[in-house]
């Protein structure tokens, strides 16, 4: 069991190594595809990955899963869009350090949907990281928030309703097929809007770099990052998941940093070590109140 909990923990971290990069992926491919193609073909193309690998159970879908999982995939669809716009205007790095501040959201909706007060870490959580989106937005403060850092901010909102939302549908439907349904619903949603709002998608003006980065998005950070997770958390604790899982923000920075040149600054520093802690806090704190 100790070797199953080990390669489950190294499977859990290579999740978060997968979608820390994934925040580098989509700035270079939101450079030459529209947001809601790269958010369509992403989602379904990883679906379909998960409804292959698990057909077994993918063929006993029921329509009353199917209605489930509707408000998963739009919620799904809403945060990878807003993502992805986002980081039209702002680096990677910063798109990773907003995106990860979903941990410190999660407890308040809890607390709206399930009437339970948060524990006092969560509240510590919140405060550290608004000095920490102080410090990332820049060096005037909050009045010069711009296009970028407020889509950023709401992706970071909608992953977190997304989360909740996760945790009460899980009751009903199957861990397997919400995972590819999900994707589905949301690569469709975002491919149909494409179609209707956006200008035909010519592939071949697209570069190499961009095709092979959005086929890692698709297969590797959506379809194979979601079956490692799956597979994996059997045999994790939650709450030490939930914290390895958590190293996505830094390791999309520091990819940010690596692979886009990104600037480094005091400011950049200094807030990403706030919202790195208050992330750990939130989550150590949850572990703390639930032994």
């Amino acid at each position: 069991m100790a070797n199953k909990e080990r390669l489950g923990t190294i499977g859990i971290f290579l999740t978060a190594l997968i979608w820390g990069y994934s925040f580098v992926a989509v700035k270079v491919v939101g450079k030459e595809i529209e947001p809601f193609y790269l958010v369509g073909f992403r989602n379904l193309t990883g679906g379909i990955f998960i409804s292959i690998v698990f057909f077994k159970k993918i063929k006993n879908i029921t329509k009353k899963d199917i209605i489930l999982c509707i408000p998963l995939g739009t919620a799904l669809f809403l945060g990878f869009f807003l993502q992805t716009m986002s980081s039209k205007f702002i680096t990677a790095s910063k798109v990773a350090f907003f995106t990860g501040s979903y941990v410190i959201f999660i407890p308040f909706i809890a607390w709206i949907v399930y009437k339970k007060r948060p524990n006092i870490s969560a509240f510590i959580a919140a405060v550290i990281t608004i000095a920490g989106l102080y410090l990332l937005i820049s060096f005037e403060g909050f009045y010069n928030i711009n296009a970028g850092d407020s889509l950023a901010l709401l992706c970071a909102f909608v992953f977190a309703l997304h989360i909740v939302l996760i945790d009460k549908i899980l009751e009903y439907v199957n861990g397997i097929i919400m995972a590819a349904l999900q994707l589905i619903i949301a690569g469709l949603i975002s491919l149909s809007i494409g179609i209707i709002t956006s200008t035909p998608l010519n592939i071949a003006s697209v570069s190499s770099e961009a095709l092979y980065s959005l086929l890692y998005l698709s297969i590797g950070a959506t379809g194979i990052a979601y079956l490692l997770q799956t597979v994996s958390q059997k045999y994790v604790n939650p709450n030490k998941a939930g914290i390895i899982l958590s190293l996505e923000s830094f390791l999309g920075a520091l990819g940010g940093v690596i692979f886009m040149n990104d600037p480094i600054t005091v400011n950049f520093i200094l807030g990403g070590i706030c919202m790195i802690s208050a992330i750990f806090i939130c989550e150590i704190g949850s572990s703390i109140k639930s032994v």
